[in-house]
């Protein structure tokens, strides 16, 4: 049985600097250890010293959690701020209390010479919302926006009149009011490809799937920093055990540039995300007799874990975590 994506992590030039970063958002360091450039190698295939740090929010222990990878000597920079909507690009999203303290934050930031692309917070309406009319009949969605720095790309969403329970969870400790991660996302060019996550992961396919247009939703084309006329699919996976931890897949319907060399372990920024696995022999096996590609043997990672990592048929890197 597979979980929820475990970990979002994040390629750094600055471990003190990203850890102070992440404990503004609520996270607390659980775990440090340390590879060797030739025990990297058999896992990530890069071959570089590497220090991480496994960090917390809250009690969120089985999702949405960060991994900060020091690499001594990165693969490459990096996403960077290429657009959300391109081949390999990743983020991930978390709740937070209130976004204009988040979109604050930012703008106080950036003004002062952080390096920030961003987008402003904007309504939009969820599968089960309805815009609002009046006092009476209110505005039932979020107010979304998405953020993009030198080692980060996230999207922060703030709901209005509705509620999910467990879906995002926010310590009343957490400086900025922000959750665990509670759901990831991945861009790729070819959407039938995305079969492999059902099929060999065991993920369950959600209802929110089919073509979206920022024509048909502005508010998706302002937090995604689409052009007019640019469409995507949508797909969205749950692990079999848990509603939390989501696996979002967008494919453009539209030519980019192809982004995943700086999308894979080693790269700095949102590089990698993870699994756990209940089974991690049996489910080696399985991902083994799959079209996946560069299967490695399973070896101990840097917290002293069983993994292995692979790279499914649509070109995204995963490393997958033994429970």
């Amino acid at each position: 049985m597979i979980s929820g994506i475990f970990e979002n992590c994040i390629g750094s030039n600055h471990l003190e600097a990203s850890l102070k970063y992440w404990t503004e958002l609520g996270y607390r360091e659980l775990k440090r250890g340390q590879l060797s450039g030739e025990e990297a190698e058999k896992l990530y295939g890069h071959t570089s010293a590497l220090t991480s740090l496994r960090l917390q929010n809250g009690n969120s222990s089985d999702h949405g959690l960060v991994r900060i990878m020091y690499w001594s000597e990165p693969r490459n920079e990096g996403l960077g701020h290429a657009l959300p909507i391109v081949e390999g690009s990743r983020w991930f999203a978390s709740l937070v209390k209130d976004i204009y303290t988040i979109a604050d934050a930012f703008d106080d930031d950036k003004a002062n010479g952080g390096n920030w692309l961003y987008t402003e917070p904007v309504r939009a309406i969820e599968g089960t919302g309805h815009e609002g009319t009046g006092l009476y009949n209110r505005f039932v969605g979020v107010r979304e926006m998405f953020v993009i720095g030198s080692e980060t790309r996230q999207a922060f969403f703030q709901r209005y009149n509705y509620t999910r329970v467990g879906y995002g969870t926010i310590e009343p400790s957490s400086p900025l009011g922000v959750s665990e991660g509670t759901h990831s996302s991945v861009v790729t060019s070819d959407h039938s490809l995305s079969s492999f996550y059902t099929d060999v992961f065991g993920l369950v396919p959600q209802e929110w799937n089919g073509k979206i247009s920022g024509a048909s939703k502005p508010s998706t084309r302002q937090t995604l920093m689409l052009k007019e006329g640019q469409e995507f699919y949508l797909s969205v996976f749950s692990s079999p055990k848990t509603h939390v931890g989501v696996l979002q897949i967008y494919t453009p319907l539209y030519s980019t540039p192809d982004k995943r060399e700086y999308s894979q372990p080693g790269s700095l920024g949102v590089s990698l995300f993870t699994y756990q696995v209940e089974d991690i022999t049996t489910f080696h096996q399985r991902v083994t007799n799959s079209r996946a590609t560069r299967v490695t043997p399973i070896v101990p990672n840097e917290f002293g874990e069983l993994s292995f990592s692979l790279v499914a048929p649509d070109g995204i890197h995963w490393v997958i975590v033994g429970q």
